[in-house]
């Protein structure tokens, strides 16, 4: 058992938080329901999370089984199970069959739509390991592609809308990180598990990481901004800016030189000023929705 909770990436999971996004966004609305519809409006939520949960733990079996041969020769991904052979291909195969079902057993149980998604998330999912992450740019929209549709599956899973700049924001802030991620792995000289990622050595890459910076703080000015100006939120709603603006450039400050940004979770959840700016950018978040 433990191999296959090894292989799952269980840290990679933080990923599929961004599925709460629009519930944490729409509190202001659903608040005031009654319990029972408020324990519904949060059980679709878990339910989504649980099943895209299923779906990276699935696109990870498949990738690390493409890549097996290549991953002996990568300083951390030569001790996950596939790439040490400890999975056999038929332990393999019946794994995922089984989380594809717990998967799309959640997925039902939230609506059809998310049952959708689930499956479009899936086929994406295996293009990109078998084709499309060996090109270049096409490897970077596919990822932010991921992170689109879960944040389309949790807005789906509550039937409340959000705003689209919070979609923009996704996609953006997103690209991001996968740059950021790319252009450290470039830097790990780990060119044999990844045959476009020479382009990333590039210096200009420093460069568009920095203009993505701006363009993601900037994103979420504006969208903090409109929010408040169309009546959705109250004043305190912008000052959620400043901590999301300090979280984003204490990201790019840790990952500007070296190879810490190959795992952008172990930064995220190990940083404690990343962290303190996550902390008080939720809890601004919320009381000036509360009090909205």
């Amino acid at each position: 058992m433990k191999k296959f909770i090894i292989s799952s990436r269980p840290k990679q999971m933080t990923k599929n938080l961004l599925i709460f996004v629009p519930l944490f966004f729409t509190i202001d609305i659903w608040i005031s329901y009654s319990y029972t519809d408020i324990q519904m409006i949060i059980s679709k939520s878990i339910f989504t999370f649980l099943s895209f949960c299923c779906c990276s733990i699935i696109g990870y079996q498949i990738n690390d089984f493409i890549d097996r041969n290549l991953d002996k020769f990568h300083y951390v991904k030569k001790n996950r199970p596939i790439a040490k052979n400890q999975i056999k291909y038929l332990e393999l195969f019946l794994f995922i069959f089984l989380v594809f079902i717990v998967g799309g057993f959640f997925a039902y149980l939230v609506n059809i739509n998310v049952l959708f998604l689930f499956i479009i998330y899936l086929l994406l999912s295996i293009l990109y390991s078998y084709i499309f992450k060996n090109y270049f740019l096409m490897d970077l929209i596919f990822i932010v592609v991921f992170y689109i549709v879960r944040m389309s599956a949790g807005t789906i899973a509550i039937s409340f809308d959000i705003s689209i700049w919070l979609y923009i924001l996704t996609g953006v802030s997103s690209f991001l990180i996968i740059t950021i991620k790319r252009v450290s792995e470039s830097k790990n000289n780990l060119n044999n598990t990844r045959s476009n990622i020479s382009f990333y050595r590039n210096n200009v890459f420093k460069k568009i990481i920095f203009f993505l910076g701006i363009i993601t703080c900037f994103t979420y000015l504006i969208y903090s901004v409109l929010e408040v100006f169309e009546n959705q939120k109250n004043w305190i709603f912008i000052l959620t800016s400043f901590f999301f603006f300090m979280g984003i450039i204490r990201y790019i400050q840790l990952t500007n030189d070296g190879s810490k940004g190959e795992f952008p979770e172990e930064i995220i959840l190990k940083d404690k000023y990343i962290f303190l700016s996550i902390m008080f950018f939720f809890l601004f978040i919320l009381v000036s929705l509360i009090n909205n």
